[in-house]
């Protein structure tokens, strides 16, 4: 059996080979033969990879649009976000002005009043310590 089966291998072998180099096992040349199959075999994984080639094209062209799209999205959400940089800067530096103000406010109302303050312990002790002389005299 294993016989056989070389043989029938062998015999496609050769009927293969005849078809590439343009023999055939019966002797007639493909040039004879019309509208058989095998004529159009060396069109057809052409034909094949041209049909395969514009399947990945068309989806290749989808996946460029989508990063297209998302590199679109992108882009507005970067314009957006430097927008509102801007505007917080803004807000920021306005903000740090009126603080600043403020602080300075501060810083004179602190010095006023500690000497006020002061002035007014020295005041109360000085009155403190007179109570206490006629009172304990």
């Amino acid at each position: 059996m294993n016989q056989a089966r070389r043989v029938r291998t062998y015999n496609n072998k050769q009927n293969r080979a005849a078809l590439f180099t343009g023999a055939s096992a019966s002797g007639t040349s493909p040039a004879l033969r019309t509208n058989t199959p095998s004529n159009y075999t060396s069109e057809s994984p052409h034909l094949d990879l041209e049909s395969q080639n514009d399947e990945k094209i068309e989806g290749l062209t989808g996946k460029v649009m989508i990063f297209k799209e998302i590199a679109l999205s992108i882009g507005e959400s970067v314009k957006e976000s430097n927008n509102l940089i801007g505007t917080m800067s803004d807000e920021y530096s306005r903000t740090s002005t009126y603080i600043g103000g403020t602080m300075d406010k501060l810083k004179r109302l602190s010095t006023t009043q500690s000497s006020l303050f002061t002035w007014w312990l020295v005041f109360l002790i000085v009155i403190t310590l007179i109570f206490f002389y006629y009172i304990f005299l």
